[in-house]
């Protein structure tokens, strides 16, 4: 699915839902149904039967979920590379672990289980407009992410896929940013804070100075060191952040809200 381009939408998309749970399947249908844009046109309960489906139905959209009595959907992605053109695909799973994977072969968007209303209605837009959802990482950036999206961090070979709400902290380093997750070590990214401080939630990350940006709900304690030194201990990192007297004044400002 790499490098493919998604047609132009019209004004009402054709949709079919390949899912092995007959309950999901319903859920997922009745979320659509609140959006008259999408018609469900038919629907699959295994691989086999989605291939007839998608050749029967010419579908413009299929809702995919990834792991189907325990087979992969993405082998379902090389049978679609002779349409034309091809359906967009919106992966629906209950396991983020395979968010990377659902990126990396062009998904036009990715959905865990349980779908909200708000989640679907951000999935429908962009099928209305053809715009894929890509990692805000490498892209412009068009706004801040949500707590429920999902940042793409690259450090050299190692790559991640993370939600907002999983980054502890973020701390400038010249041209680089050090990026804290949860008991990993922390990535390197050349990325100035500012690229960060735009993309994600300002509800829940602070700006301490022009060299932190901090998850408020990944605080655990700030304590004195000496005089002109405090310490910023963070949940499951263990190693605290020093702060100066007016970043440590301007967090537990913060903080007592």
């Amino acid at each position: 699915m790499r490098g493919k381009k998604y047609h132009a939408a019209p004004q009402r998309l054709r949709a079919i839902l390949v899912d092995d749970e007959p309950l999901a399947r319903v859920y997922l249908n009745k979320r659509l149904m609140k959006h008259s844009e999408i018609d469900v046109v038919g629907e699959a309960g295994d691989l086999t039967s989605a291939v007839i489906l998608i050749r029967s139905t010419e579908p413009d959209v299929i809702f995919l979920d990834i792991q189907m009595q325990g087979r992969s959907s993405f082998s379902l992605l090389p049978k679609l590379e002779s349409l034309d053109p091809q359906p967009a695909v919106v992966f629906v799973t209950a396991y983020d672990e395979y968010a990377v994977r659902a990126f990396e072969a062009n998904a036009l968007d990715y959905l865990t289980k349980p779908v909200s209303p708000a989640r679907m209605a951000k999935t429908v837009q962009r099928l209305m407009t053809g715009t894929p959802r890509v990692p805000k990482e490498e892209s412009e950036v068009m706004g801040e992410l949500g707590l429920d999206d999902f940042v793409l961090l690259r450090d050299g070979s190692k790559t991640m896929m993370v939600k907002t709400a999983e980054i502890t902290a973020i701390e400038s380093d010249g041209d680089y940013t050090r990026i804290l997750l949860d008991e990993e070590s922390p990535l390197l990214m050349k990325r100035p804070l500012s690229h960060w401080e735009k993309l994600l939630p300002q509800k829940l990350f602070y700006k301490v100075s022009r060299r932190l940006l901090v998850n408020m709900q990944k605080v655990f304690k700030v304590t004195n060191r000496d005089t002109s030194t405090w310490e910023l201990h963070l949940d499951r990192i263990k190693t605290p952040i020093l702060l100066s007297n007016l970043e440590s004044k301007r967090l537990m400002a913060t903080l007592s809200l």
